[in-house]
């Protein structure tokens, strides 16, 4: 099983509102995450994206890739979001997909530090909602800009276990 799908039941186990909000892991390039989430149930009355919706399935990409990176460095830990602000620019008209990215493309040597030494760690990190087909590189405008602060805690090696 991949590493995706292994998450993606995770997230389906350990956060319920995930599987209602039909969230689903696109892809993870060890920079860039992809999911991607139906309209349908996530509409409102004006029948476009519920703002607690996307806020949510940002929230998902910006946590997964935290997920992601600590298992792409052979650790584990509780991963939270501390802080996160969203800009709702477009309606959400169709089907939609967020995507992550690693600051500057890679895991910040400050963070691996801090992890090494503290057992915790922070990232900031931006997730964009886009309406239409999932890619790592849209071209249309964000449909929602979230900014967040995501936060490690009890950071160990998987083969501790």
């Amino acid at each position: 099983m991949s590493q995706l799908d292994l998450l993606q039941k995770r997230i389906h186990q350990e956060i319920p509102l995930s599987r209602a909000l039909g969230i689903r892991l696109e892809s993870w390039d060890g920079r860039t995450f992809v999911l991607s989430a139906p309209l349908a149930p996530n509409r409102n009355h004006q029948h476009t994206g519920f703002g607690g919706s996307v806020y949510s399935v940002a929230v998902t990409a910006a946590w997964g890739l935290t997920e992601l990176a600590l298992a792409d460095l052979g650790l584990s830990g509780a991963v939270v979001i501390q802080h996160g602000d969203i800009d709702y620019r477009l309606p959400v008209d169709g089907d939609f997909y967020a995507v992550c990215r690693l600051p500057q493309g890679e895991v910040s040597e400050r963070f691996r530090k801090s992890l090494a030494r503290y057992g915790k760690g922070r990232l900031e990190l931006v997730a964009e909602v886009f309406c239409g087909r999932p890619t790592r590189n849209p071209t249309g405008d964000a449909c929602a800009v979230l900014s967040g602060r995501l936060v490690v805690q009890d950071a160990r090696s998987k083969l501790s276990f």
